[in-house]
């Protein structure tokens, strides 16, 4: 049936590709740009574009573009060739193309598909595609812009990458922000950090989170192509994501937890006590703050702030701090503490002072200045040393 599709197109077409660069190689007629219509038929249409690849390799003098017109209507037979250019010599990505058919060989019902190779001067595969690339009927372009992906690298290039390059490599998370979330029945932990935007360099990895004593205990991984030599440029797009895990364990009202995402300190929170009754959370008054260098631990800097419950002691208790880290030389930490919620509710006169060390971390670069913003108010700063 016309509906069945070749939604596929599999790293066997590029190697028929590759034999077919090899065979025009040897034909003297083979001419940068050569055209090859097996009908015989002249070319009165054609489908234009380019092909590109993101890999930091060069191609050599002897490498060739093959980009064939084919024929996959069918999901279960061989994908027939409309048309066949070969460029010779092509240079640099990106490489522009022009395949030209005969429209007398094209069935307005059928579907019809690019499929695109990169053979090298030692006749190795080099890059194909492996996503279809619809063109010509059924209200698909006649003008298209492919991404080929690395089949295989330059023989100098695989020793130095190793055998293992086409695997992916799990990597923990870096976390910009994580916190449980407020006002749930049951703890749930959000973790906010960044991913690769860019095709083919990140996959999802696994996450899980643990009650381990005094410490919520998250673990969150992605997957990422292994560093090569011609590793893809992976940071130049990212965006902002999170993860989000139910807490596995009751937390015991009036202990603190520390939040630790893979192995950094994120995040303090205490529940509050039952006799507080409802209550929310709200960003403590902050009457002063220092950064020091934590004894004993060469290059870690902590920070002590002192704070006040401002509705006293019988309707606010302490709950924590947070560690925000989205900007490279700028902290944020915010000092939260519990609130009745109620703002009639009748409370002591008192406004006690609570002290909290808040640890800044480890991994400064020596001689940078680092800025620390305590909940929006107060500022400080280090020269990381």
């Amino acid at each position: 049936m016309w509906m069945l599709r070749r939604v596929a197109l599999q790293l066997a077409a590029g190697v028929a590709l590759a034999a077919a660069a090899a065979a025009c190689g040897d034909d003297p007629g083979s001419a940068p740009g050569s055209l090859e219509i097996p009908s015989g038929r002249e070319p009165d249409a054609s489908v234009r574009g380019s092909v590109t690849y993101r890999e930091r390799i060069t191609l050599t003098p002897g490498a060739r573009l093959v980009v064939e017109l084919r024929e996959t209507s069918y999901a279960d037979a061989a994908a027939p060739l409309i048309a066949r250019q070969t460029i010779s010599d092509p240079g640099q990505v990106p490489i522009a193309f022009r395949v030209g058919y005969s429209q007398d060989d094209i069935d307005p019902r059928g579907t019809y598909s690019l499929q695109a190779a990169i053979v090298e001067s030692d006749g190795r595969l080099a890059f194909t595609n492996d996503t279809a690339y619809d063109v010509v009927t059924r209200g698909n372009p006649d003008r298209v812009e492919m991404l080929l992906v690395l089949v295989e690298p330059p023989p100098e290039l695989l020793a130095a990458a190793g055998s293992d390059w086409r695997g992916w490599v799990e990597v923990p998370v870096v976390a910009n922000r994580a916190n449980l979330i407020p006002g749930e029945a049951e703890p749930y932990l959000r973790v906010d950090y960044y991913q690769s935007t860019v095709e083919g360099c990140a996959r999802p990895g696994s996450q899980s989170v643990a009650v381990e004593g005094d410490e919520i205990v998250a673990r969150i991984t992605l997957q990422q192509p292994p560093p090569t030599p011609w590793a893809i440029p992976c940071d130049e797009r990212v965006v902002e994501l999170d993860a989000v895990e139910r807490v596995p364990a009751p937390l015991e009202p009036g202990r603190t937890y520390r939040v630790v995402v893979n192995g950094r300190v994120t995040a303090a929170v205490t529940p509050p006590a039952p006799g507080l009754g409802h209550s929310a959370l709200g960003e403590s008054p902050v009457e002063s703050a220092e950064i020091e260098a934590a004894v004993g631990a060469p290059g870690e800097y902590r920070l002590r702030v002192l704070t006040r419950l401002p509705r006293g002691s019988s309707c606010s208790q302490e709950n924590g701090y947070e560690i925000r880290r989205g900007d490279p030389e700028r902290i944020e930490v915010v000092i939260t503490h519990h609130e009745v919620a109620d703002p009639a509710a009748a409370c002591t006169a008192d406004s006690p002072v609570v002290e909290t060390l808040v640890p800044l971390g480890s991994g400064f670069e020596r001689g940078v200045e680092y800025r620390v913003e305590i909940n929006g108010a107060v500022t400080r700063s280090f020269v990381a040393r």
